[in-house]
């Protein structure tokens, strides 16, 4: 029984490995960056600076992009890095946070409550209410809070 165990354990371990490294791209080919449609967000490092700005035009062998009120052009020989902005999920991270809040005030509010044959000053399901909305009050914070997105790179020379 143990050795099944750990055979299954190893074989879903391998099957992951595998699909990570069949997932990954190869960061030197061009053509990824070519494959990018105009306006989207891109980080570019050309020399010893970095641009960030909105695509306008890719060709074989340059990028045209605006940065702020400029545009700026970049042969693809002077490019060493580019990364794509990642979208962010603030929604998604303040709903978990809401449930996970919800839920441990529940469970913090259930424990508050007092037993038979104490003095109760409050009933309990106000203190379990209180404790509820407390809590997910926090978590939504929290799940607002968390830094999402960020940069992925697509691109290095």
């Amino acid at each position: 029984m143990i050795i099944y165990r750990l055979a299954c354990r190893l074989g879903t371990m391998l099957a992951l490995v595998a699909m990570n490294t069949a997932a990954q791209t190869d960061l030197r080919n061009w053509s990824t960056v070519e494959a990018l449609t105009t306006g989207i967000e891109v980080r570019i490092t050309a020399g010893s600076r970095t641009v960030r700005g909105k695509i306008d035009r890719i060709t074989d062998d340059a990028l045209t992009m605006t940065s702020g009120k400029s545009q700026g052009t970049f042969d693809r020989q002077q490019i060493s890095v580019v990364s794509v902005k990642k979208p962010g999920h603030r929604k998604r991270n303040a709903l978990i946070g809401l449930g996970a809040g919800t839920g441990a005030g529940l469970g913090i509010g259930i424990a508050a409550r007092s037993k038979p044959g104490q003095l109760q000053l409050v009933p309990n399901g106000a203190v379990v209410a209180v404790f509820a909305v407390a809590g997910a009050f926090v978590g939504t914070v929290v799940g607002v809070v968390i830094p999402t997105g960020g940069w992925r790179e697509i691109y290095q020379k």
